[in-house]
């Protein structure tokens, strides 16, 4: 127990005490400073873990959530924590596409991607162009046998995953490892760089939900209480946004002096979409306030 007075945070050496929270959001990769502005981007997820919880576990979730609120991604930049191997063959599954750096870092100088392989995982070539003598699957796992007489005069069996059998050298892997090398091959093209340059903007996404909502400092205990706190702050968020948006897109100098300017505008949209969100909250507190069949919401 970390905390005698909030049983349920949690301790983790990497992000501390107490609670951790997952967000998801949407993006645009336009250029044009203008068309951005003009674009609406919206916290689309919120979820409050225990501290101790790895992140990936949280990929999932956030996906399945977005989906039963209508806004299911094709796909998703995340991190390397959030982009494991199962993680990424589950969201193929929704039809979603995870953007991540595979974990780790391969061993020898002559990776599983330089092998030639087929798209069921079968090696064809190794890198020097030698074809295997016997390719054998048992389950998950391959055995690839390439001819001794060839591997022992190689220059490259240094640096090469192919090792010295009884009868042949023997390249041993699994179908799980071939997917990773593919990913760590393709992380290295322009295209995989260019796509996931944008995950960066989820940075100033967290930065701004700390430094205007103060969400690291909650004065709150408590599992539950805790993540409808972080959602409503989390809804905040998206309310300034869209009053910032409409104004990008409504902004006209002639029309603000016969209506009292943008600043009433934008009052008006949040007042109006802050009221409709109430029924909402209100069916919310049930799940978050256990005990409290009602509550009298005034403003």
């Amino acid at each position: 127990m970390q905390n005698p007075s909030d049983p349920d945070a949690t301790y983790s050496g990497h992000k501390g005490q107490g609670y951790s929270v997952q967000l998801m959001e949407t993006y645009t990769t336009s250029e044009d400073p203008e068309k951005r502005d003009k674009t609406l981007n919206l916290i689309t997820h919120v979820d409050v873990t225990p501290s101790h919880e790895s992140d990936a576990r949280a990929l999932m979730p956030a996906i399945e959530s977005a989906k039963e609120k209508g806004l299911g991604p094709e796909e998703v930049l995340a991190d390397s924590l959030y982009g494991s191997d199962e993680n990424c063959g589950e969201a193929q599954s929704l039809d979603v596409e995870v953007v991540a750096p595979a974990m780790g870092t391969g061993k020898c100088a002559i990776r599983l991607a330089d092998f030639d392989a087929s798209s069921d995982g079968k090696i064809l070539a190794c890198p020097q162009g030698h074809t295997p003598v016997t390719v054998k699957k048992k389950k998950a796992r391959y055995s690839a046998a390439f001819d001794s007489s060839q591997c022992s005069q190689c220059d490259c069996q240094a640096d090469c995953p192919v090792k010295k059998g009884k009868k042949h050298h023997y390249l041993r892997y699994t179908q799980k490892e071939i997917r990773i090398a593919r990913r760590r091959s393709y992380e290295q093209t322009d295209e995989f760089k260019d796509r996931y340059r944008w995950r960066a903007g989820v940075e100033a996404t967290m930065s701004e939900y700390d430094r205007r909502t103060g969400v690291k400092r909650l004065r709150v205990r408590g599992l539950k209480t805790v993540r409808f706190g972080a959602t409503l702050k989390a809804l905040g968020i998206n309310l300034l946004r869209a009053a910032a948006v409409w104004t990008a897109v409504n902004s006209d100098p002639d029309n603000d002096k016969e209506t009292g300017g943008a600043p009433n505008h934008v009052f008006s949209f949040v007042k109006e979409h802050f009221f409709a969100a109430l029924g909402s909250l209100k069916r919310w507190l049930k799940d978050f306030v256990p005990g409290n069949d009602h509550m009298l919401i005034t403003c």
